[in-house]
């Protein structure tokens, strides 16, 4: 006789950890939602100083609303009272939340609006955190479409490529305004270049069958104001545009935008390093800032480097070692400590290399005088540290991020997005507590 085998019971281990899962964050939404409403209902009797069900008449007459009525005006709670609220649903990272927004009356019939420092605005169904969790993706140069597959598999849900691109479109918001800024002592100018698609005019069927412009690729540049205050280390980019070009007209159109600001020098200003470009050093003719003019030494170096001559006939690597030890001469003239010692290495460089290297000879003496401004400034403020008054080099570490996310792109669509990303840029690099805005 065979023996009989117990039944065998087995749980889907898989399936209970979903349900429960499930089962959680259902109780998770519907907790949310109750404590919001509580915590709405408690700022209403903030703001009306008294609870429900409680006269109007045991309000003192001095309580002022945060908000007037749109009918008479009026700033006194003591004429508002509670009409019921309007559902809103709240989409954020845990999902929907059912919110009841609370309503306000007045005396006159006027519908008051209750604003609680902005967090919910007419019609926003997104929470700040999505916005934020975009503006962080935007961060890391994750396309739309990627984006949108994240969503997908997230409590949040799809969301249209419209709606994200508004999202960060909104960074352009954080621009700062020059007239609450105070006057740095040192001012660093630069731009950078990036690719933007531009429509052409015409017009083509794509493989749907859909109607699409013709866009065509051309390069436009950012301008960059940089302000630096030596003593304290502190940096900020003060302003940025976008130009077509860094001819004389772009260029003279930011810099008195930055004056008109209040950027100059009876305010505080005390230098302006730029990188010697034919159209920026013709626009600083123009516009007077006040202040003593400096010119980078690492873009000098660079177009001396670029115009020393060696031999053809040398193999790759004599003619570095070659172009090496010619550059060094040339950099020893600015590594001097006394403002004697470097004319004096100056004058011995023109002499040695003046039939040897005629190019770069001609681009040391075109504005020298201007490379050595910080001797003078130094001599006035002695407690400045030398690499905040010679160089660019402050700036060059903010445009750093910024090429990176030009080059992620690839090609922008629109001037928003280009102003948007800048802005992000210069908002994530100097926040407190990083360390470009540290000492």
């Amino acid at each position: 006789m065979s023996s009989l085998l117990p039944e065998v019971r087995t749980v889907d281990g898989h399936a209970l950890f979903e349900t429960t899962i499930e089962e959680t964050h259902v109780t998770l939404l519907r907790t949310m939602s109750e404590r919001i409403n509580l915590k709405l209902s408690e700022a209403v009797a903030h703001v009306l100083d008294r609870q429900p069900y409680v006269r109007r008449v045991t309000v003192a007459n001095w309580i002022e609303h945060v908000g007037a009525c749109p009918r008479c005006h009026s700033l006194r709670s003591n004429r508002l009272s509670r009409n019921g609220s309007r559902p809103r649903t709240l989409t954020t990272r845990w999902g929907d939340l059912q919110i009841r927004w609370p309503r306000l009356v007045c005396e006159c019939g006027g519908s008051v609006a209750l604003h609680l420092g902005d967090w919910l605005k007419p019609y926003q169904r997104l929470g700040p955190d999505v916005d934020a969790q975009i503006e962080r993706w935007g961060a890391l140069s994750i396309s739309l479409r990627e984006m949108q597959r994240e969503l997908a598999h997230s409590y949040i849900g799809p969301l249209g490529q419209r709606t994200l691109m508004q999202r960060l479109h909104q960074l352009q918001a954080l621009t700062p305004d020059l007239a609450d800024s105070a006057t740095p002592p040192i001012l660093q100018i630069d731009a950078i270049w990036f690719t933007q698609l531009r429509p052409t005019g015409q017009w083509r069927q794509d493989r749907k069958g859909r109607r699409r412009q013709v866009k065509s690729r051309v390069k436009r540049c950012i301008l960059i104001a940089l302000g630096v205050w030596p003593e304290s280390g502190r940096q900020e980019v003060l302003a940025w545009r976008l130009a077509n070009s860094e001819d004389t007209a772009a260029w003279l159109d930011f810099l008195s935008h930055l004056e008109a600001q209040g950027i100059r020098g009876e305010n505080g200003l005390r230098l302006v390093i730029h990188d010697g470009g034919s159209g920026l050093c013709s626009a600083l003719h123009t516009v007077d800032f006040g202040a003593a003019e400096q010119r980078c030494l690492f873009h000098k170096l660079r177009n001396i480097a670029k115009a020393i001559q060696v031999p053809d006939n040398l193999s790759a690597e004599e003619r570095r070692r070659r172009r090496k030890a010619i550059l060094k001469d040339f950099t020893a003239i600015w590594a001097a400590k006394a403002y004697a010692t470097v004319l004096r290495r100056y004058l011995s460089v023109v002499r040695q290399y003046r039939d040897a290297q005629p190019g770069a000879v001609a681009t040391l003496r075109r504005d020298f005088r201007a490379t050595v401004t910080y001797f003078l400034i130094l001599q006035q403020h002695p407690t400045w540290p030398r690499q905040f008054v010679r160089t660019t080099s402050r700036l060059e570490r903010v445009n750093r991020p910024l090429r990176k996310r030009l080059r992620n792109a690839n090609a922008y669509h629109s001037d928003t997005g280009v102003l948007a990303m800048v802005a992000q840029v210069a908002d994530r690099t100097f926040q407190p507590g990083t360390r470009s805005a540290r000492v």
